[in-house]
């Protein structure tokens, strides 16, 4: 079955702009009717639904592109290339989850702060901070690293 551009931008959460985009860049190459207008398959569907999903875990547009070109091509031996791709991206995401990781630790801190802050409704945050993270002891140095906020 082929869909009109409409109905894929509705199915896939892409707007028509991003579905002619992805169109430019080579990710997907829609049927044409005779007067020209854009095609998708189901196929095509499944497809554009890979790509934003692997767009949203921040994979570029090139390495879409290239990843695309290999599938698509049947090119012997594209399996090696196309592993290191995902060894790529599966770095990258690694990454961006060690850099959550750490984000999402200050976040916790901050809470268990407030939470503290909060049962103990006379001590000051500031001073709070200082007695545990060793803000202004003799040595300089403290544990909890960061600034207050």
């Amino acid at each position: 079955m082929d869909h009109a551009i409409g109905y894929v931008a509705q199915a896939t959460g892409l707007t028509a702009s991003t579905l002619r985009y992805y169109e430019k860049e080579g990710l997907v190459s829609p049927a044409r009717t005779p007067a020209g207008a854009r095609r998708y398959s189901d196929e095509d569907i499944e497809w554009l639904r890979f790509i934003d999903h692997m767009r949203s875990t921040g994979m570029s547009i090139a390495d879409l592109s290239r990843y695309v070109s290999l599938r698509r091509g049947k090119v012997p031996g594209a399996e090696q290339e196309l592993l290191a791709i995902m060894r790529r991206h599966e770095q990258h995401l690694r990454d961006k989850l060690a850099h959550y990781q750490t984000n999402l630790g200050l976040v916790q801190y901050k809470i268990r702060m407030y939470e503290s802050e909060l049962a103990d409704a006379d001590v000051d945050l500031y001073d709070l901070y200082r007695r545990r993270c060793g803000q202004g002891n003799q040595s300089g140095e403290g544990r909890c690293g960061g600034t207050v906020e």
